[in-house]
């Protein structure tokens, strides 16, 4: 799946998901800049990204030098391969783009549509939970996204981006194990 395939599927439902979320941004960087944005270290002014930064609504501040949010203590942090990333505090999806695009295209090709709806859907859903006032907004957002969303769901599930661990597991007998 090309880069620009990826990138009209996420726009389309970052799009569909923006009256309920005003303010969310999509934020497309390199694999780079996703690694040192997780690390804590901030995307400076100017830094060569790699891609760009988009948004329907004026920018929201960045989240440079930022602590856990009373949100993000739940949610664990996701493994540097996996190529998406939420940050509830700044309504900011992160996605390195070439990273969903080598982690998709090791799949079989009638799967690479389904998994890149179910990437963005994943966290667009952990993004609307986390500003609720409950707790565990990982598992709400899991439980909405299984049952409105079951094709997708299973499509994660099957390659391993779902269940206790987030990432692919080593072998088929662990994964076949958690079923």
């Amino acid at each position: 799946m090309r880069a620009e395939e990826l990138l009209v599927i996420i726009r389309r439902i970052m799009r569909d998901f923006s009256p309920l979320l005003p303010g969310m941004r999509l934020e497309v960087v390199s694999g780079e800049a996703f690694r040192a944005r997780l690390r804590g270290r901030p995307i400076l002014p100017g830094e060569d990204t790699g891609g760009d930064t988009e948004s329907p609504y004026p920018a929201a501040p960045m989240e440079r030098g930022r602590r856990k949010e009373a949100g993000d203590e739940a949610r664990e942090e996701p493994p540097s391969h996996y190529p998406l990333h939420a940050f509830p505090s700044t309504r900011v999806v992160m996605v390195d783009v070439e990273g969903m695009r080598a982690l998709i295209g090791e799949e079989d090709r009638r799967l690479q549509r389904v998994l890149a709806e179910g990437m963005i859907l994943r966290e667009v859903i952990y993004l609307a939970t986390s500003r609720q006032p409950l707790p565990d907004p990982r598992g709400r957002a899991e439980t909405i996204f299984r049952r409105y969303w079951p094709f997708q769901y299973t499509a994660l599930r099957s390659v391993g981006f779902v269940g206790e661990a987030l990432g692919k597991p080593r072998d088929r007998r662990e994964l076949a194990g958690e079923n």
